[in-house]
C-alpha cells in the first residue's frame, strides 16, 4: 500500500502523514456525507450517506427510499485500500463545486432502487459548534459537522417506477471525527449510562429563511447543549441571526416516541421571536435500516470490514411507532422525521428529529424507548 493519493498533491495536509492516515489511531474515526431529498408533493423521500473509516480500512454507504410508508434500504460496503474516491459499488458521490453542486448516483444492480440527482445549494453551509463529550475521562465523541440546505434535480427509480422532479427539497451534512458505535464495538469502562435525554434537531426552510438548531436536555429539562442560527438566502442581503433559546411543545403519537405535530418558539439574539410549527410527513425513518445502530444483515453496524457487499431489505412503517420486516417486529434504531413546516406562517419543509432516551418528565415518556 503506497498510502499516496490525489489529495496528497494539494497543499492542505493537517498532519505529518498522507491523507490516507488520520490524525488519531482511534478505530472510530470516520468522515461521512449525509443527504436527504423530499419530492415537492411529499410522495417520495430519500436519505443517503457514505462514510470512510480509514483506521478500519473500509467505506460503506446507503440509499434509503420511503414511499407510502414503506422504507426500502440499499446498503453497500467495500475495502478502502488506497482508494479514497467517494464510491462504493453502485453508489457514487461527486463534489462538482464545493458547497454549491454535488452529484449523487446509485446505479442499477441486484436491488430495487436507482437514482441520479444533482444538488444545488440555496443557503450557505452552517458549521455547528464542536461536539465533544467525555464519560469518566474517556472521549466518547469529538466531531465537527456542517449542514447545508438546497435543492435537488433529477430522478429516483423504485421497483421500476420513476419519480422525476426538478425541485426536490434537500438538506445535507458532512461530519468527521470520533463518534460512538463505529466498527462493531464501543470501548467503555464497563459502566452503562442509564440517564435520560431529549435531543432536538431542526433543519427547515420557509421562503428565504432557514432555521438550524440542536438542543439537548436531560429528562428533567436541564439544558446540556444548544447551538442554532436563523439564516437568510444570499439574495436577501440579510445577515444571520443567532438563536439564543428554544421553547418546545411536542405532541407524540400515543404510546410511541414518534411525534405527529410540534411547535418551537425561537428566541433570537436581536430580540425578535419566530414560531416554527410542523406536521410529520409520512413516517419517521428507521435508521437501523441504513446501517446505523447495529444495522446491516450481520447486525454489526457501520464501519465494519465486510469486503465487497451490496444488500437490501424493506421495512413496513404503516403503523405509527411500530416497524416490521417481513411481518416480524424490527428494532428500528433512532428515528428522524421529515415534516411540513411553517415559519412565522410561511410554508416550507424540514427535517426535524426528536430523539428521546429514558424518562422525559415534561412529555410523560417512560423508560421504554
Amino acid at each position: 500500500m503506497s498510502l499516496l493519493g490525489p489529495l496528497d498533491e494539494h497543499l492542505n495536509h493537517q498532519t505529518p502523514r498522507p491523507f490516507r492516515v488520520p490524525g488519531t489511531t482511534d478505530h472510530r474515526f470516520y468522515d461521512r456525507h449525509w443527504f436527504e431529498a423530499i419530492s415537492p408533493d411529499g410522495e417520495l423521500m430519500m436519505i443517503a450517506g457514505m462514510g470512510v473509516y480509514k483506521n478500519l480500512g473500509t467505506t460503506d454507504g446507503f440509499v434509503t427510499v420511503q414511499n407510502g410508508r414503506q422504507q426500502t434500504n440499499v446498503r453497500v460496503s467495500r475495502p478502502l485500500g488506497d482508494d479514497l474516491e467517494p464510491r462504493v459499488g453502485p453508489l457514487k458521490v461527486e463534489v462538482l463545486e464545493p458547497f454549491e453542486r454535488i452529484r449523487l448516483s446509485l446505479d442499477e444492480g441486484d436491488h430495487p432502487v436507482r437514482a441520479e440527482l444533482e444538488w444545488a445549494s440555496t443557503f450557505p453551509a452552517y458549521l455547528e459548534a464542536p461536539h465533544l463529550t467525555f464519560v469518566d475521562g474517556r472521549v466518547v465523541q469529538d466531531t465537527s459537522r456542517y449542514d447545508q440546505l438546497g435543492r435537488w434535480s433529477g430522478w429516483i427509480e423504485l421497483d421500476g417506477e420513476r419519480f422525476d422532479y426538478t425541485d426536490w427539497w434537500g438538506v445535507r451534512d458532512h461530519s468527521w471525527g470520533v463518534r460512538p458505535d463505529v466498527g462493531g464495538f464501543e470501548p467503555s469502562h464497563g459502566r452503562q449510562w442509564n440517564g435520560s435525554l431529549l435531543w432536538l434537531w431542526a433543519y427547515a426552510v420557509a421562503g428565504d429563511t432557514a432555521c438550524h438548531f440542536q438542543l439537548r436536555e436531560s429528562g428533567t429539562g436541564e439544558l446540556q447543549h444548544f447551538d442554532g442560527e436563523i439564516t437568510f438566502a444570499p439574495s436577501s442581503g440579510r445577515d444571520p441571526v443567532r438563536i439564543e433559546r428554544v421553547e418546545h411543545d411536542i405532541r407524540f403519537i400515543e404510546g410511541t416516541r414518534d411525534w405527529e405535530t410540534l411547535v418551537y418558539e425561537l428566541h433570537l439574539s436581536d430580540g425578535d421571536k419566530m414560531i416554527l410549527e410542523a406536521t410529520a410527513l409520512q413516517s419517521a425513518w428507521a435508521y437501523r435500516g441504513t446501517g446505523y445502530e447495529n444495522g446491516f444483515e450481520d447486525s454489526r453496524g457501520v464501519g465494519v470490514p465486510r469486503g465487497e457487499l451490496v444488500e437490501f431489505d424493506r421495512l413496513d412503517l404503516s403503523v405509527p411507532g411500530r416497524v416490521t420486516r417481513e411481518g416480524e417486529p424490527y428494532r428500528p434504531g433512532h428515528r428522524e422525521q421529515p415534516a411540513k413546516v411553517t415559519l412565522n406562517g410561511v410554508p416550507g419543509t424540514g427535517h426535524l428529529p426528536v430523539m428521546t432516551t429514558g424518562r422525559i418528565e415534561r412529555y410523560d415518556l417512560g423508560r421504554r424507548r
